[in-house]
């Protein structure tokens, strides 16, 4: 994550097209002043469409046919947002996605690719590449004997995915090509169409030429000439229509629903848009070549806008290159009437791919600049129309009473506390280490939380700390709603209610809650109270201070990321009521000092010690990978203090890492432990039995392997 001082220009890049990525590329290498990237797109990783029948045929695996995103946006400086966008608006400047704030933006640029033009539940459409490969691997398990799968379109496209599919299914099903003109690639050179044609014919691929395809119904393909075929499956690789979040939005579109720009790749509509690859228009034939290409000056144009310059016409080549895979180590390539195939072909085009996927596959996050700094004196405090804006666009959820405070605030909130029960209180804060700000506010109040369920309190009510970085009022604002709307949707499932806060101008993004929670007495967990022979249960899996670190490092993979983010969102309420309910002896949860850091506080009060079975301990994807290469985080160095040494590198590291919004380590007696494990586990919770405790010895943890 890179700062990049005062934010002046907010670039959204709606979709992780390829040439979104080479902007990311173009920026990674030289930042853009006052500039900051978010890039929203639906999947972790991007797939490269010239590897996809590479990847069908089994020439490729899955990581090396795609890019993973968060390395990419990490080296651009970018904010990466896992999410599908459901709307654009152009008068509010505003991308509206599912179940979360809507992102503003200064600039728009989109490269959401397109959708195969197809009767409405026709079949399977090969874009976008992510959903079809689901649906193909789905489709592949579940197809009879002898079946037929059908793939509609005799473009380049619909071709090599034909062959591909013959490869891989070798007869099992059968394949057969529908193409609308009297034969496949019927704009490619007389030679380039014999080749294909007879690859087709060895690869056993049928042909239906010069019809159309309708809607795939119970088996059956109806065909234009009044014929029809029997298919299991029919795969559309016909030319793409625009997604209608485009045509909704007020963009003027083409007759396929695709943004008409002009030759800067700039909205004829509006300025303030920008478009690329298959989802824009501009008045020629769509090309993989050309969506790969248009990444240049997209970047250039872009930076042009912010400084308000002119912007560049791009004049893309007449004829592009097209380059297909045959099959069996062969390729097929022509340009200008130019035609070549065979395996030297397939070596031409696997460098080209090879060489593409490098450029983003490598890249790493430079060393951050230095911040500027900004006055306090003032008490850093936001402004009121910030500070009102985003409190409005918070869900209303609690007692009147309470939302009293926040509506008609005092210089305090003022509230009764129950009769008979008991107020257990905790403060957590911590600076931004997700460029997400409504995830980050998700994880914040998780973590805050935390300390609340490990003392099997309910939580009450919240008072927030919120630091934002200056910038615009429209920016702050935007800002510090969705780190707000984040919290409260995690405070709100758990029963607590946000009554105030104080709001503060930082260097960075930072957030923390002070939380009220209620408990009966009697009934509080605490640290104390471990017994000889109680099996100690961990609810989360272990990593998240390792992939966090990594993800700062550029080196962590956008899925190890998701699962972190998953796991750390993930509130521990359910969990405490586990442990309440089986009489668990004694409960803490597990962050910053890392699980052996707070067993070793959960044992010294106890007046016990505990063996630790690392090989029983969940983990994080990615965690022991990045151990593994020396990945750690600041507090680990302090927290190795207190583990003996392991032969397992990795493993000792991730038993120290530090958590953020880590699980929750109880004792359980034997009689109910078991119980107690089930029940954890039937709720969805990773959980595990981690070691168990023995009477004060000379080490307070030994670890024992196998």
């Amino acid at each position: 994550m890179r700062s990049s001082g005062l934010v002046e220009t907010d670039i959204l890049l709606l979709g992780a097209g390829h040439a979104h990525l080479e902007v990311l590329r173009r920026f990674a290498m030289k930042p853009e002043p006052g500039v900051r990237l978010t890039l929203v797109g639906r999947e972790p990783e991007t797939p490269y469409s010239g590897m996809l029948p590479g990847l069908i045929r089994g020439d490729y695996t899955i990581d090396q046919a795609h890019i993973d995103l968060a390395p990419l946006a990490a080296a651009a400086g970018a904010r990466l947002i896992l999410a599908e966008a459901v709307s654009i608006d152009l008068s509010t400047r505003s991308i509206g996605l599912i179940g979360r704030p809507d992102i503003p933006f200064d600039l728009l640029s989109i490269d959401v690719g397109g959708i195969p033009s197809m009767p409405d539940r026709g079949g399977i459409p090969v874009k976008p590449i992510g959903r079809f490969l689901e649906q193909l691997q789905t489709l592949e398990n579940s197809l009879p004997p002898d079946s037929r799968i059908a793939v509609v379109g005799g473009g380049p496209g619909g071709v090599e995915l034909a062959l591909a599919l013959a490869h891989r299914f070798r007869g099992q099903p059968r394949v057969t090509l529908v193409s609308a003109t009297p034969e496949p690639l019927t704009f490619a050179p007389p030679r380039a169409r014999r080749v294909a044609r007879a690859a087709l014919v060895n690869a056993g691929v049928e042909l239906a030429s010069g019809v159309t395809a309708g809607a795939l119904s119970n088996g059956v393909l109806p065909l234009s000439d009044g014929t029809s075929l029997e298919a299991a499956a029919a795969l559309w690789a016909t030319g793409v229509v625009g997604p209608g979040l485009l045509l909704e939005s007020g963009l003027v579109c083409d007759p396929t629903g695709c943004v008409v720009v002009d030759d800067t790749l700039r909205s004829v509509s509006h300025d303030f848009v920008f478009a690329a690859g298959d989802c824009a228009a501009m008045g020629r034939a769509k090309s993989g070549v050309w969506a790969v290409r248009a990444g240049v000056p997209l970047a250039e144009n872009l930076r042009l806008a912010v400084r308000r310059k002119r912007l560049k016409p791009w004049k893309p080549q007449k004829d592009a290159l097209v380059i297909m895979g045959l099959g069996g180590r062969k390729a097929l390539a022509w340009r200008n009437g130019i035609t070549v195939a065979g395996r030297w072909a397939w070596r031409w085009k696997d460098w080209i791919d090879r060489r593409w996927m490098r450029m983003y596959k490598e890249m790493r996050m430079p060393a951050d600049p230095t911040d500027p700094m900004r006055c306090g004196g003032c008490g850093a405090k936001v402004g009121a129309e910030v500070l009102a804006g985003a409190l409005a666009s918070l869900p209303r959820s609690g007692s009147g009473e309470l939302f009293d405070a926040l509506e008609h605030p005092d210089d305090a909130a003022v509230m009764r506390p129950p009769a008979g029960l008991l107020l257990v209180q905790s403060v957590d804060h911590f600076r931004a280490f997700l460029d997400d700000p409504f995830v980050f506010g998700q994880v914040a109040a998780a973590h805050a939380l935390s300390d609340i369920h490990a003392m099997g309190a309910r939580p009450w009510t919240a008072l927030a700390i919120a630091s934002v970085p200056y910038a615009s009022g429209a920016k702050m604002r935007a800002e510090l709603s969705a780190m707000l709307q984040g919290a409260t949707q995690i405070l709100n499932a758990d029963g607590c209610t946000l009554v105030g806060g104080h709001s503060a101008e930082a260097a960075e993004s930072a957030l923390g809650f002070a939380v009220t929670g209620l408990a009966e007495p009697g009934k509080v967990l605490r640290k104390s109270g471990l017994h000889v022979g109680d099996y100690l249960i961990l609810t989360k899996p272990l990593g998240t201070g390792v992939v966090l670190a990594g993800h700062m490092r550029g080196l962590a993979r956008a899925a190890w990321l998701q699962a972190v983010i998953a796991s750390m969102r993930y509130s521990n309420a359910g969990a405490a009521r586990i442990f309440v309910a089986h009489r668990a002896t004694a409960c803490t949860d597990v962050t910053g000092f890392g699980l052996a850091g707070h067993l070793t506080e959960m044992l010294t009060a106890s007046g016990m010690s505990a063996v630790l079975w690392p090989d029983a301990i969940p983990v994080l994807p990615g965690a022991l990978e990045l151990a593994g290469q020396g990945i750690e985080s600041t507090l680990a160095a302090d927290n190795r203090r207190v583990l003996p040494s392991m032969d397992d590198e990795a493993l000792t590291a991730l038993l120290i890492d530090p958590q953020t919004s880590g699980g929750l380590l109880a004792g359980v007696s034997p009689p109910r432990a078991e119980a107690c494990l089930a029940a954890l586990q039937a709720a969805g919770m990773p959980a595990a039995v981690v070691g168990v405790v023995e009477a004060a010895g000379e080490r307070l943890i030994r670890l024992e392997r196998g």
